[in-house]
């Protein structure tokens, strides 16, 4: 019994005293300024990341406002030389509004059948999603600038009926 003792202590002396001559201290501190030195880098570069997507998203938003316009004249254009060609204010209007109405059709019509590829899991690769979407949206914007020139053309004979004397 005084064996199985003795054998006990020893064993829980070694095992708690384990960690007391494991390793004697080197004399070197920890460098403090370095970590604050790489939080400096850190934030830096942070700050860099930040402001090149600011930059980017800003010249992106510049390009795309540029193409508006670019387009926007260009329906312009064509609808003040297709008024000029065929001498008529109306036919200018009428191309203006059908112009538009393909363009923002097509647009519209991608979004759409994009949508609905989505939402029922058609499976369609993303080629035939922009063409049938464009199709459809050119159609359908182009019959919905035909019925507005026509309804704008019935409420301006309208109006010049009631104004007249």
């Amino acid at each position: 019994m005084k064996r199985a003792l003795t054998f006990f202590l020893i064993a829980v002396l070694l095992l708690c005293a384990d960690g007391l001559y494991a390793q004697t201290d080197p004399g070197l501190k920890p460098d403090e300024e370095f970590n604050v030195f790489l939080l400096a880098i850190a934030i830096a570069f942070i700050c860099i990341v930040v402001g090149a997507t600011l930059v980017g998203s800003m010249l992106v938003s510049m390009a795309l406002l540029v193409l508006l316009g670019l387009v926007a004249a260009g329906v312009l254009s064509a609808g003040v030389l297709v008024g000029l060609y065929r001498k008529s204010i109306g036919a200018g209007f009428k191309t203006v509004v059908a112009v538009t109405g393909c363009l923002s059709g097509i647009l519209i019509g991608e979004i759409a059948f994009f949508l609905i590829n989505r939402i029922y899991h058609l499976h369609l690769s993303g080629v035939a999603v922009l063409g049938i979407g464009g199709f459809c949206g050119l159609v359908g914007g182009m019959v919905l600038g035909l019925v507005l020139f026509q309804l704008i053309r019935a409420f301006l004979d309208y109006c010049r009926a009631k104004l007249s004397f």
